[in-house]
């Protein structure tokens, strides 16, 4: 099942241009027995937030949600790249809940494979870039699933995808790195990064980098390593926010 929904807003970029961006929701949703008779289901939902119309920003933003979140290439429409993927992914599910279900048995609790992808817009107080989030869920069997947040931050008026590099200058990326240490630390109520890694694995599977899953806003940036990165999946998702003021 797909779903529409429109919405618009305005936003003022930050040499007073008043910019008019129409959203719409793309969803689709499958919940279906994992065998005939099962009340245990499987469920693909799937729901981004999109632009409307032809503007550069509308065409990269879909194009990041295709061939990034949904991870689907070679369609106009995110919604074609969400019925393709539910349709690849529904069916490769089926081929392994025929091999593996077995009635009666104590391991079909674990066959009620998910896979939720939620995106949308985000509030950061900043006129001249717009701020995407996108969040997948996901369980496909096994100890538990996956959680993964991802940012993506556009310049308003080019629609230009801003990576890190784009925000930090090279000169900068030694103290911004610091920064993060030591907020971490300060975060974590670590004496260093030697006891910060003891005390919640932050480190202990990769150093800390300036990733570009981020959040760029008025006066600070939010870095954010998902599940198994930078630390073990038991630390969860380490978010860390430092100031930060571009170079004028």
């Amino acid at each position: 099942m797909a779903a529409f929904i429109c919405a618009c807003m305005g936003w003022k970029s930050s040499d007073g241009e008043r910019i008019e961006l129409s959203w719409r929701t793309a969803s689709l949703c499958i919940e279906e027995p994992i065998a005939e008779g099962e009340s245990r289901c499987y469920q693909i939902e799937l729901k981004l937030d999109t632009l409307v119309g032809e503007s550069d920003l509308a065409k990269n933003l879909a194009a990041v949600l295709r061939d990034s979140v949904i991870y689907v290439s070679g369609f106009s429409t995110v919604q074609e790249a969400m019925a393709a993927f539910a349709d690849s992914t529904k069916a490769e599910w089926l081929a392994e809940l025929a091999e593996r279900y077995e009635p009666d048995s104590e391991y079909n609790e674990m066959l009620q494979y998910y896979y939720n992808v939620a995106g949308s817009a985000v509030e950061t107080g900043r006129d001249d870039v717009l701020s995407y989030m996108a969040t997948t869920d996901c369980y496909l069997g096994g100890a538990h699933g996956s959680h993964v947040v991802m940012y993506y931050n556009f310049d308003i008026k080019s629609g230009k995808l801003l990576s890190i590099k784009d925000v930090v200058p090279a000169d900068r990326e030694q103290e911004m790195l610091k920064q993060m240490e030591e907020q971490l630390c300060k975060d974590w109520d670590a004496k260093d990064i030697v006891d910060l890694q003891e005390n919640t694995g932050i480190t202990m599977l990769g150093e800390l980098y300036l990733t570009n899953n981020f959040l760029l806003k008025n006066d600070s940036i939010e870095f954010l390593f998902n599940q198994y990165e930078i630390a073990p999946y038991a630390a969860g998702l380490i978010s860390v926010t430092i100031p930060f003021v571009p170079n004028p």
